[in-house]
């Protein structure tokens, strides 16, 4: 029997053969591309979201006898409680090390590294510009480098909050985490070039069936990578076969597997810093609240127990926020009314807020399959983001509409409108425009956006504010 063609099909046979290698070859380099971008972008999250949590491990009253430690204070009390506090979360964590630096780039514990307190920290020149960023009180990651054992590594960096919420980052956490997943990642595209060639020799008996079914499967996995990389680490990677883009699809899954476990250590770590906060922080509301009542106080110290007790319930709200953003549930879909869902959140934000302006909210019935909880919160948190932004005063508006196939709803205000460079750092967490804010409002929104499907974006809106759009997918039959 002849394997090679003649004529035409010898013709078509080599077109198709040079054409197929390469795009053998592109596939393979696109899926590594596209599963290391999302391992890198959990490797951020995680270093980045452990760096904060060991933050808050400590009291903020704590924070300036820490970093006001000396060189010869090494073995103080306060020097091995923190060095003790960094080592456990570094264990707990299971992360290369944990440092804590001064503002200015001075060590003060460094859980890998015995070096006196106050000495300039090592890597504190290279990391000027991620300095800079926790300076201005945000968070920040190294790109992915390797180091002289020629392991990957990635820092996280994050702020140490000054005793008053208000007050300059006053010291800076760093979390090294090794990056093992790359590695497997690097061999796996090994496998795909040494696949692809083997393909293209086979691509005279199966180059219509193989064209077809490495499309469908080469989808199913850049939809898993897309999966993992919006942070949905409970879905399972397909079982693509025993070849290598199945072999690719299981070491992609065992991945997405031990991340998701790792993240569970984290969120069951966070939980319980939050739970550590909530338990004395209960105890202080009580009191306040009950000082603010005692008629037999002078007005002035009642006065002052409700400015505390306003002050614990914001702190309150916010570990609340964070851990919706933390530990958000997973999407519980069905049909729901659109138009009812919004106007019962608008009064709700209107109610909580006690905000006087103009709100103008137009919704046809309309329905739309998401989890109705989760639809609500994100709801609640542009509305009252946009009330905000307007101050006492101004016009809110929110409408549902149908764009083609998709029903759209849009959220805007005549408030002062965000940047354009702004429009994406709005989404990070802890990124808030508002002194008051803890920065956690929309990055909540976008992160239940993302796990369950919704596009949302911000542009200008036509109030002189910003405009923020979610598009809902189109089921067939409504």
């Amino acid at each position: 029997m002849r394997l090679v063609p003649r004529g035409m099909g010898a013709t078509l046979f080599l077109a198709f053969s040079i054409a197929a290698l390469p795009a053998l070859v592109a596939a393979g380099f696109l899926l590594e591309w596209q599963a290391r971008e999302a391992l890198e972008a959990e490797l951020t999250r995680r270093v980045e979201s452990l760096a904060v949590g060991a933050s808050a491990w400590i009291h903020p009253s704590t924070w300036p006898l820490i970093l006001g430690l000396k060189a010869g204070d090494e073995e103080s009390r306060t020097a091995r409680y923190v060095r003790s506090s960094l080592e456990r979360i570094r264990s707990e964590g299971e992360v290369e090390r944990i440092a804590l630096w001064t503002a200015d780039g001075r060590l003060i514990v460094d859980t890998s590294l015995a070096l006196p307190i106050g000495v300039a920290a090592p890597r504190a020149t290279l990391l000027r510009r991620e300095l800079e960023i926790v300076r201005s009180g945000r968070t920040a990651s190294t790109p992915l480098f390797r180091t002289s054992s020629g392991k990957l590594m990635k820092i996280g960096l994050a702020p140490v909050p000054g005793e008053r919420g208000g007050d300059a980052p006053t010291g800076v956490l760093l979390v090294e985490a090794p990056s093992s997943s790359m590695e497997a990642i690097a061999a796996m595209r090994r496998t795909l070039v040494v696949a692809g060639a083997v393909g293209w020799l086979l691509v005279l008996a199966v180059a219509l069936w193989l064209s077809r079914r490495l499309t469908a499967r080469v989808t199913q996995l850049a939809g898993a990578a897309r999966r993992i990389a919006r942070g949905d680490l409970e879905s399972p990677v397909p079982a693509l076969g025993e070849d290598q883009i199945g072999l690719l699809a299981g070491a992609l899954d065992r991945m997405r597997d031990a991340v998701r476990v790792r993240e569970r250590h984290l969120r069951s770590m966070v939980g319980g810093v939050a739970h550590e906060i909530r338990n004395p922080l209960g105890g202080l509301i009580l009191n306040a609240e009950m000082l603010s009542r005692d008629t037999d106080l002078p007005p002035k110290q009642r006065a002052k127990a409700g400015r505390i007790l306003a002050e614990a319930l914001r702190l309150e709200r916010v570990v609340s926020e964070f851990l919706t953003y933390a530990r958000p549930e997973r999407p519980q879909e069905a049909r729901v009314d659109l138009a009812a869902a919004l106007k019962e959140s608008a009064e709700s934000a209107r109610e909580g807020l006690g905000w006087s302006g103009e709100l103008v909210v137009a919704a046809d019935r309309r329905r739309v399959h998401c989890d109705e909880d989760h639809l609500r919160q994100v709801l609640l948190n542009l509305l009252r983001n946009a009330m905000q932004a307007c101050g006492g005063e101004g016009t809110v508006r929110a409408r549902v509409s149908r764009k083609g196939n998709d029903v759209e709803l849009s959220v805007e205000d005549s408030g002062g409108g965000i940047l354009e460079g702004d429009r994406l750092k709005v989404f990070e967490p802890f990124y808030s425009g508002k002194p008051e804010g803890a920065g956690l409002g929309l990055a909540i929104a976008k992160r239940l956006c993302d796990l369950g499907g919704i596009a949302i974006r911000v542009d200008d809106s036509e109030l002189g504010g910003a405009r923020f759009r979610l598009t809902f997918r189109h089921h067939p039959g409504e």
